[in-house]
């Protein structure tokens, strides 16, 4: 019976075993297509990431050069004021050359006069001005050409010098302002204002009318930052050009988002951004950058040359009496 049996069993056996190696057959063909389906993935993902690092590089350079492209607008924008300045102040100087040759002229007519008189003595009206007027007519065919000659030397030698003393007036402010840098000037009439600097002032206040001290002024030198930063922006402009009988000039533009979301947080801090915005489109457009300036803080303006000096000269004989007084034997 047990021997019976044994064949049947051998049968199974080998049909078990091949049905086991049919199905590792189709395993490791499954894994092996599994194996390049994921090859095939794994590439499709590196090439997706490959496009969208590219994509984003291609972005990154567009914003780069619309932003460099919008800084040259300003440059030029500053570039064509700087022209227009120039301009107006050619338009004095030639006004104030013309106003010279008047007073040459003038004087030149009145010693021709006095000297013809002197010399040929006294002679009726209508004789000296037919003579006089022979006299301009035959000389002026020469004179043009050296009255001309004359015009180009005096006007360019009016505007180098004029040029030589705003340079050596700008060299001098420079120096002024590295020495009252090291001045103590804590409620000095004459110091150093930073112009395009936010006062923190007003969102101090307001802070207080929300916040504990120390929590106030912490909330405080946020905000201010946060504003300072945005007004650094050259991107951001919010000016508008009019022109009213006369040159056109740049007013802030009230339809700005920016500045309404600034005038909803209180009059005293639009009016602290918008101050130094102004200083800081004034003093350094292009760049938008805080620059010192000599103040008078009692008058509200810049500070002249001169009231540096004095104020300096002043500083300078308070120090020489406190080490008189501290040192009499030095005398």
């Amino acid at each position: 019976m047990a021997s019976g049996h044994a064949p049947e069993l051998d049968q199974d056996t080998a049909r078990l075993v091949s049905s086991l190696e049919c199905d590792m057959v189709i395993q490791t063909g499954v894994l092996k297509q599994y194996g390049k389906i994921n090859d095939v993935v794994k590439d499709f993902v590196a090439q997706k990431m490959k496009i969208s690092q590219e994509k984003q590089e291609v972005e990154r350079l567009r914003e780069e050069i619309t932003n460099r492209n919008k800084e040259l607008t300003l440059e030029m924008e500053q570039l064509r004021c700087d022209n227009q300045e120039l301009i107006r102040e050619s338009n004095e100087l030639n006004l104030e050359l013309q106003n010279l040759k008047d007073t040459v002229a003038e004087r030149d007519s009145v010693g021709g006069k006095v000297h013809y008189i002197s010399s040929h003595g006294v002679q009726t009206r209508s004789m000296h001005n037919k003579k006089l007027q022979a006299h301009n007519e035959g000389a002026s065919a020469a004179s043009e050409p050296k009255e001309d000659t004359f015009d180009q030397v005096i006007s360019s030698r009016i505007i180098a010098e004029d040029f030589e003393r705003k340079r050596e007036l700008n060299e001098i402010r420079k120096k002024l302002i590295q020495v009252f840098a090291d001045i103590e000037h804590f409620r000095q009439i004459i110091r150093i204002k930073m112009m395009g600097q936010i006062n923190i002032k007003p969102f101090l206040d307001a802070a207080h009318r929300e916040y504990t001290s120390d929590i106030a002024k912490v909330e405080a030198a946020k905000n201010c930052s946060a504003w300072q930063t945005r007004i650094q922006n050259p991107l951001w402009h919010p000016y508008r050009k009019i022109s009213e009988d006369g040159p056109r000039e740049e007013v802030l533009n009230d339809d700005d988002e920016t500045l309404k979301e600034l005038k909803a947080c209180s009059k005293e801090i639009y009016d602290a951004v918008t101050e130094a915005l102004k200083e800081m489109n004034e003093y350094n457009m292009s760049g938008r950058s805080v620059v010192p300036e000599l103040w008078n803080y009692r008058e509200g303006r810049k500070a002249t040359v001169v009231e540096c000096i004095q104020f300096l000269g002043k500083k300078a004989r308070e120090q020489n009496c406190k080490k008189r007084k501290t040192n009499p034997s030095a005398l």
